[in-house]
């Protein structure tokens, strides 16, 4: 009976002892798998991440995130800004994660975030986080504005980079100026700058911005080009844009933006100055002008080439006459609102055309001064 009882005791002991370490076997193998993997990270990166200002929850989110090579990109740029040892490594991953906070890439646009990668790189000895620092003092970087604070850090920034900091210095200049009062534009202004015109037909401080697109900064060069645009110097305005073009997708887009326009405008002139064109370049004409394409729409005009390509021959023409006529004012009146529902109707086959653009493309900016130092991999 001892030795039988003795024999169920050890029985049970041995079987309880090896469920305890059976218990502890996944752990341990969900360790080394972890190690083992290149695409995990320690979980203190998460950790560091939140202590940097990270949104509650962030980190929580992080690993169900790394299957896209962009999250994958920015857990790397978290370890390096945090865990590396090699200072470079470590500050260029903070200015790095500053500029992605800031523009809203590989993560929510979050300008406080921004701002406090901008003072670790600086405090790691970033050549240049004076920008960032220097951009939201100017911005706020949500946070209230305070540009005079901006002064040292572009006093810094003309250390390493002269033409960034005399456009900001032309951006703190016209942030402290007096609001300016809006003058009316000229009655003959330039069709392809009416847009533009809206900025207004003078900058203040313009000085201040020449010397900095003349010192090579694209910020000011893509600015100067769109103020030159707004004054009706579209020439001096293009030269501007491709001045800035390697270094501004914005300013690319508005160089190829006037320089279409540019050229619809040359041909335009060209065509009305012709004495004797065909029906089709008649009809091609109209339905430029009736629908606004490189032109202002100017419905007097396209009823006037309409009218002559149909006297021509072309079939369109008299087809898109009828349609506009069929629903005059009750005056008998052309009725405009009614011409500008048919300017997409093609008249031979009484159908919609969807037209290739809603409009014409606004001329642009970057989303800030600091956007063409995202590193190309980034953008």
């Amino acid at each position: 009976m001892v030795s039988l009882f003795f024999g169920i005791k050890t029985h049970f002991c041995i079987a309880g002892f090896l469920l305890l370490n059976t218990a502890f076997i996944p752990s341990a193998h969900a360790a080394v798998s972890l190690q083992g993997n290149k695409q995990s990270y320690p979980a203190v990166q998460t950790e560091e991440f939140g202590k940097t200002g990270g949104k509650p929850g962030a980190s929580d989110d992080l690993p169900s995130l790394r299957d896209s090579p962009q999250q994958r990109g920015i857990a790397q740029l978290i370890h390096s800004a945090n865990e590396s040892s090699n200072p470079v490594t470590r500050r260029n991953a903070q200015w790095t994660l500053g500029l992605l906070a800031l523009h809203g890439i590989g993560m929510p646009a979050d300008g406080a975030k921004a701002l406090q990668w901008f003072a670790r790189a600086q405090r790691s000895g970033h050549p240049m986080a004076s920008a960032g620092l220097a951009w939201c003092a100017i911005d706020g970087c949500g946070q209230p504005p305070n540009p005079p604070a901006a002064r040292p850090w572009i006093a810094q920034l003309s250390k390493v980079d002269a033409p960034r900091a005399q456009y900001f210095n032309w951006l703190l200049a016209k942030q402290l100026a007096p609001l300016a009062l809006a003058q009316p534009s000229n009655a003959g202004q330039d069709d392809m700058v009416s847009e533009a015109a809206q900025d207004s037909n003078a900058i203040p401080e313009q000085a201040l911005l020449q010397r900095a697109a003349q010192a090579g900064s694209p910020n000011a060069q893509l600015e100067l080009g769109l103020a030159l645009l707004a004054q009706g110097k579209t020439q001096a305005a293009l030269h501007q844009f491709e001045a800035a073009a390697p270094r501004s997708q914005s300013a690319a887009i508005n160089a190829r933006l006037l320089k279409e326009r540019m050229h619809a405008s040359a041909e335009s002139k060209k065509v009305d100055s012709s004495e004797s064109f065909s029906a089709q370049q008649q009809w091609i004409q109209a339905q430029r002008y009736h629908k606004g394409q490189g032109v202002p729409a100017n419905y007097t005009e396209a009823l006037r080439l309409y009218q002559q390509a149909a006297a021509n021959g072309h079939v369109g023409a008299r087809r898109m006459l009828e349609l506009i006529y069929s629903r005059p004012n009750p005056n008998g009146s052309i009725n405009i609102g009614w011409m500008q529902e048919v300017a997409n109707i093609d008249p031979i086959t009484q159908t919609m055309v969807i037209a290739s653009t809603a409009g014409p493309s606004p001329y642009r900016r970057d989303p800030s001064p600091l956007y063409d130092l995202i590193p190309a991999s980034w953008r």
